[in-house]
């Protein structure tokens, strides 16, 4: 499996993915014209050549991101390839000097064990003003916010597969 960023050559794919979830309440619909202005944020898992998962890292201030629209394809579930889009994610946050991830979601237990604890809806402003203000389930909203805080990482120099950062190369394959 390979983790990379979003491609324009990726974007049926990801159209796909995300009407498919959103068919089912999973994600909220977005538009092919969306998920085209979104996909330079965008990291997809690769098998073979088929998009296995997608996850995006939106940035909601100078020093916090958001992970979101995390998919897995129904075909390659139960891999362990949602952990790794969320380690990507998170590895970009480090890698762009962020200091704390969130993500809004019902998938608590999972999220849990990617290191993000519960936090107070309160505590993200910014996800309110951006996001939530203008969300067809602002009223009735059940997803719950949570957060990692990310330690202070240094980063070395490229290495020889092309990576600045550790986790991006093991978790990407880069050079496998």
């Amino acid at each position: 499996m390979l983790i990379r960023a979003a491609r324009l050559s990726d974007l049926d794919d990801i159209v796909n993915l995300v009407d498919y979830y959103a068919a089912q309440g999973a994600l909220l619909p977005r538009s092919r014209e969306s998920l085209l202005e979104y996909l330079p944020v965008l990291g997809v898992a690769c098998v073979d050549s088929e998009i296995a998962g997608i996850v995006a890292l939106h940035q909601l201030e100078t020093k916090v991101g958001e992970v979101r629209t995390l998919a897995v394809a129904p075909g390659f579930h139960k891999q362990g390839i949602g952990e790794k889009l969320v380690q990507y994610a998170v590895a970009q946050a480090e890698k762009a000097g962020m200091t704390k991830v969130i993500s809004f979601t019902r998938q608590v237990a999972f999220f849990q064990h990617c290191g993000f604890q519960i936090v107070a809806r309160e505590t993200v402003p910014a996800k309110y003003f951006i996001d939530c203000v203008g969300c067809p389930m602002l009223s009735h909203c059940d997803e719950v916010a949570m957060e990692r805080v990310l330690t202070s990482t240094t980063f070395s120099s490229a290495d020889d597969s092309g990576s600045s950062h550790p986790i991006i190369s093991k978790v990407a394959g880069i050079g496998q």
